[in-house]
């Protein structure tokens, strides 16, 4: 009798571990509640949302521009792309400058920044949608806001400011010298306060190929940055020679964008009883929180959704 009680002992000791481990296994859905203290605030006036509850890990999606939940996945947008630079010209006359600079798009460039690579590609020019400096003084031109929309085929594509100068043998003229700065590609959308920088002269940035009347002079008869001035220069050399010489983009995707991204307000051991966030725009906020409680066993996650409205 005293053997079998024992054994039982046993079996109801195992049982009862399992049965924690089990426990202890199962992940908890997240049950917690988020309240703001006022569902109305005023521009720069701090929002205070009390937590009750905290799951392991919350993150907090305000609703404002870049911190919305529904474009967390967003990559691409739609929307009107525009294009844009300054552009200043010197030095050249007549036939030596007159048409020297184009503008140029495609979308089958190799990128490799050769000759070759430029001549196997299909160029659109594109010029007659910018204003092209025709004054001889180095006084900026803005180009414009050219819109470039068509151009989105969500594929990505190249631009280029190309030089080309006839020879002009005994008529005394250098060819011009030109610069660019500036260079800007924005894309405005609906959601957006302000249109999204696509690119920049920086970003991707640009690459220089000389594709004829090749000088050994660094800054002579090529494109290169001029870093004092923050410009892209093109000096010309004497007019006795033909030159042709481009300043390609990087690849650039015309609807591409980043991901709208949540604020991270507590991790696994922090505790979390309220926070604050300031709204800088008048508008109704949808607020997304979403809780997760994660272990080595698995994650659960709860979305929760409140409204804030923000009057001047």
């Amino acid at each position: 009798m005293k053997k079998s009680i024992n054994i039982m002992s046993v079996l109801l000791l195992f049982a009862f571990v399992f049965q924690g481990c089990e426990d202890f296994e199962e992940v908890k859905v997240p049950d917690f509640t988020v309240i703001p203290t006022s569902v109305t605030a005023k521009v720069g006036e701090p929002v205070e949302f009390m937590v009750h509850n905290a799951p392991n890990f919350l993150q907090f999606y305000a609703g404002d521009f870049g911190h919305k939940y529904k474009f967390r996945d967003r990559t691409e947008a739609e929307g009107m792309v525009s294009m844009s630079f300054k552009n200043a010209q010197k030095y050249g006359l007549n036939n030596n400058a007159t048409g020297t600079l184009s503008v140029m798009a495609s979308t089958d460039y190799d990128g490799s920044g050769t000759p070759e690579g430029i001549a196997n590609a299909t160029w659109m020019d594109i010029s007659d949608r910018f204003n092209i400096a025709t004054a001889y003084d180095f006084a900026w031109t803005e180009s414009g806001e050219a819109d470039i929309t068509d151009l989105t085929t969500g594929s990505p594509i190249y631009f280029a400011l190309k030089f080309y100068a006839e020879d002009h043998k005994g008529n005394g003229h250098r060819q011009p010298e030109w610069r660019i700065a500036d260079f800007n590609i924005v894309l405005s959308t609906e959601d957006a306060p302000a249109p999204l920088t696509v690119a920049t002269t920086d970003a991707p940035g640009f690459l220089p190929v000389d594709v004829q009347g090749v000088v050994e002079s660094w800054n002579t008869g090529k494109w290169y940055f001029d870093s004092s001035n923050d410009v892209w220069r093109f000096r010309g050399g004497p007019s006795d020679y033909a030159n042709e010489d481009w300043l390609v983009t990087n690849s650039i995707n015309l609807t591409q964008v980043n991901p709208d991204k949540g604020t991270p307000l507590k991790s696994f051991s922090e505790k979390l009883e309220s926070f604050t966030h300031i709204y800088e725009t008048p508008g109704t906020y949808t607020v997304t929180l979403v809780g997760t409680n994660t272990t080595i066993h698995g994650s659960q996650e709860t979305v929760k959704e409140l409204t804030i409205t923000v009057t001047e």
